[in-house]
This record gives C-alpha cells, sequence and structure tokens, in this order.
C-alpha cells in the first residue's frame, strides 16, 4: 500500500486502509490499528478519528450493510472490498457521527476512494453516499430496519449488528428486552479500567494523578482498588504505569481472585496465565510471598506476561510454558486458577471484531479444552485444595453446564458458594459469580469455586 497520504483527510485514508486489510487478510482490528499507529504519525485529532472509524465500521458492518443493499445493485458484497469498505466508511460517518457535516463525511471519503481505489470506485461511492445523505437530510432513515414485532431476532441483529445465533440465543436466555440491553452494552465505547497495585499505590494517588493530567477519572463501583478512566490515556508513556502501580483490567476480571481465599504462603497454579492481569492479582493477593506458577501455551503471550510482573516488582511468579490441559505438578497446588479460554460473549464491548470472529459450533471445541483443563487441575490439586474455574462468556455450555458436568464426574468434589468473597449481587442462586453486561454495567464474567476433599483415613472409602 501507499505509505504517503495524498489527501486532505489522513484519517480516512488510514481507516480505509484498516478496513481493507481486516477484511481481504482476515486480520484483528487491533492489530492492524497498532501497526498504523507505528508506521504513520498522526496528529492527536486524526488518531482519534481513526480508531472511531476502524472501530466504527467494524461493530456496525451488519447494519451499514443492510442499507447499502438498498443502494447497491446486488448488494455490497458484489463490489470489490476498497469500495465496499469506502461504501461503509462513509455511511457510518452519516448514520452514527453527528459532529461531522454530512457534505464532508461524504466528499473526504469520495476523495480517499479515489486516491486507493480509482476513479470508476469513486463515482460510485459518490452517487451512493449522496443518495443516502439527500434522505438523511429530509427526516427520513436510511432504510427500514425489520419490524422487531414480526421478527425480533432479524430485528436486534440488524438494527444493533450482530451474528444472529448470537442474537437468537441471547433472546432465549434474556427475552427480547434483555438482549436489546445487552447488545446496546457491548456497543457502547467502555472506559479504561486499571486495578492500582496496592503493592506499591493507593487508588487516592492515582486518581489524585490523573485529575492534575486533565483527565476523568473515578472510582471503581465495586472493586476496592480500581479506576475508571474516560477519553484517551497513552498507557504506556503514563508514568505510575511505567513504574508498575496500575494495570488494565476491568472490574469483572480483577474480582475472580477474590474467589481463591488468598494468603502468603500458599502454592498457587494459574493455568491460562498470559497475559498476566489476573496473575499480578494473585501476587498481589498473597503479599507476593508463597508459589506462584503462571503457566500458559502461548510463548508470545507469556512474553507479556514477564513483562508486567516485572513492571510490577512482582518476585513469587515463576513463568512456565506450558498446555494446562496435561498435568505436570502431581497434587502440588493449594490453589489452581482456570481462567479458561471461552467465546468471550461478555466481553465483546472491548474488541470491536470480536463478534465476527465467533461461531456458535465453537462451543463444540473449546467445550472439551475447558473440561481437559478442568481434569488436568483436578489432577494437580491436593486435597483440601480449590480449582477456582472462570470465564468471560454469558454460554451456560461454557459456565454452569461445565462445571454441573465436571461434578457429575468428580464425587471427590463440592462446590463452594461465593457469597461473602465478593459483593453478593454478583452470586446467584446455585453460589456462582456471574457478572451480566446488561444488568450489571460491566464486563461480563462467571466463577466457580470447586473444593477438593480431604482424603478418607486409611481403611475408610
Amino acid at each position: 500500500m501507499p505509505s504517503k497520504t495524498p489527501v486532505r483527510s489522513p484519517a480516512r485514508y488510514h481507516a480505509l486502509r484498516a478496513l481493507h486489510r481486516i477484511e481481504t487478510q482476515a486480520a484483528y482490528a487491533d492489530y492492524v490499528l497498532q501497526a498504523l499507529r507505528r508506521e504513520v504519525a498522526l496528529s492527536p485529532r486524526d488518531q482519534d478519528l481513526l480508531t472511531t472509524l476502524v472501530d466504527g465500521v467494524t461493530i456496525w458492518r451488519k447494519t451499514l450493510d443492510w442499507v447499502l443493499a438498498r443502494y447497491v445493485r446486488g448488494g455490497p458484497e458484489r463490489l470489490d472490498p476498497w469500495t465496499r469498505n469506502a461504501l461503509r466508511m462513509g455511511l457510518y460517518q452519516l448514520m452514527f457521527l453527528d459532529r461531522i457535516p454530512r457534505w464532508a463525511a461524504v466528499h473526504e471519503t469520495v476523495e480517499v476512494t479515489r486516491a486507493l481505489a480509482g476513479e470508476g470506485a469513486a463515482a460510485l461511492v459518490n452517487a451512493v453516499l449522496r443518495r443516502i445523505s439527500a434522505r438523511l437530510e429530509q427526516g427520513r432513515p436510511a432504510a427500514p430496519f425489520p419490524p422487531p414485532a414480526e421478527d425480533p431476532v432479524a430485528h436486534l441483529t440488524v438494527r444493533y449488528s450482530y451474528p444472529e445465533w448470537l442474537v437468537r440465543r441471547w433472546i432465549a436466555r434474556y427475552g427480547v428486552e434483555g438482549a436489546r440491553a445487552l447488545c446496546r452494552f457491548h456497543n457502547t465505547p467502555r472506559p479504561l479500567s486499571l486495578r492500582v497495585n496496592r503493592l506499591r499505590a493507593t487508588r487516592e494517588e492515582i486518581l489524585a494523578d490523573l485529575a492534575a493530567r486533565g483527565l476523568q477519572a473515578r472510582p471503581g463501583a465495586y472493586h476496592p482498588y480500581t479506576v475508571l478512566v474516560e477519553g484517551g490515556l497513552d498507557l504506556t508513556m503514563w508514568p505510575p504505569y511505567q513504574e508498575g502501580k496500575v494495570i488494565a483490567q476491568d472490574e469483572s476480571a480483577a474480582m475472580v481472585p477474590y474467589l481463591m481465599d488468598l494468603r502468603p504462603g500458599l502454592r498457587v497454579l494459574d493455568l491460562c496465565a498470559a497475559p498476566g492481569g489476573k496473575t499480578t492479582a494473585i501476587a498481589e493477593g498473597m503479599g507476593d510471598h508463597g508459589w506462584l506458577i503462571a503457566a500458559d501455551a502461548h510463548f508470545g503471550r507469556l512474553r507479556r506476561l514477564r513483562e508486567h510482573a516485572l513492571r510490577m516488582g512482582f518476585s513469587i511468579i515463576r513463568v512456565v510454558q506450558a498446555d494446562g490441559r496435561r498435568p505436570f505438578l502431581p497434587e502440588w497446588a493449594d490453589r489452581i486458577l482456570i481462567d479458561a479460554p471461552c467465546l468471550g460473549t461478555g466481553v465483546l464491548a472491548r474488541r470491536s471484531d470480536a463478534r465476527w470472529h465467533k461461531k456458535e459450533s465453537d462451543l463444540i471445541s473449546l467445550a472439551a479444552v475447558q473440561r481437559a483443563l478442568l481434569e488436568s487441575a483436578a489432577w494437580m490439586l491436593r486435597p483440601s485444595g480449590r480449582i477456582v474455574y472462570s470465564t468471560c462468556s454469558l454460554e451456560p455450555e461454557e459456565n454452569e453446564q461445565q462445571i454441573q458436568a465436571f461434578l457429575w464426574d468428580h464425587p471427590e468434589f463440592r462446590l463452594i458458594s461465593a457469597q461473602g468473597k465478593i459483593p453478593s449481587s454478583f452470586v446467584d442462586a446455585e453460589g456462582f459469580y456471574r457478572v451480566l453486561p446488561h444488568v450489571h454495567h460491566m464486563d461480563g464474567a462467571f466463577g466457580a469455586i470447586l473444593e477438593k476433599l480431604p482424603a478418607p483415613p486409611d481403611g475408610f472409602g
């Protein structure tokens, strides 16, 4: 791709480049944006617009394509990727970015299309966006959505831009209005959530530093060491981050280690540890005294974990590359955390493209991995020890059904209620830790505490 920016709107130019790469190379939006930030120098304003356009078009892709199908013969899928993404980008500005004048959204999008895709593509983009802009100027919708009363699944799928299978599951579980609230939550930008390393700083110190920099920040609503930051903060260039005083982590994830009943001197195994948010919280909860093995199968992700442990000053973390599905420490651990790989349907607000990388059929393979992790952990846990199993999923197959199946096959384990370890509003009737984004206004999470019963005395059993 061209390295120079031969247009007046570098943000739109590079946004179109990013969107083209995301679609044609099946690349993750976060990685593409990170690469672009290293490649090109943009003003803070253009940087914000670039991120807004890439994330916005990625999130609202289904809605945008639904509208464009009413204006493009044969639908947007018949177009080449440059033209298709240029139309999506222009339409996103017209439908969702009120602060940008419609004429500017059309003109600048046409200009970058001409630079990257040629005159023919620019002419088509110009004609379609002008028709839609004229309709919006008249106070009319760009296109009607499926009627909610007749087909609620189709309505929510198009209105909020989600895969149909996911909307169908959520309606079955939470009802139409619950599913609508969940869709809206995941489409709303989230503040940056930080967990304060209480061995190096206080929450009040961090809040004061942010206020001195003119940033809006507030304490987390539930976790005593979290801070929520609005607006732009370059985390890696911020001294408190460099000094190991904070780590990025949502409140719901930060509460999981509280389920472990941590104290100094324990032997703890974090079985799916990278990138290290929960690992460092465990070390913190142990006062940095004891044994903590952080295992993960992916070497590249372990590098980030090591960086966090070093930056935050934890000495007890021992990083091990290992596949947690295969036991490697027989009856060693007092506590084991399984932060299991999952569909991640509780954290879709954090990654713009996550909803498009998930398939309902993935539940089968993920459930097999989760069960293998539980079996391995059961073998490595000492009698009277505890496993904490957690996910950032909302799906029953990955949560309570997984735990119920394990307990059925393992009478030597019992479920311990999360009551008393975290705020009671997050403990359901079965004793599971459960955060529902549309109810609690945080990332979704699930947690279960499993205790291994003491071995019976000799001669009994």
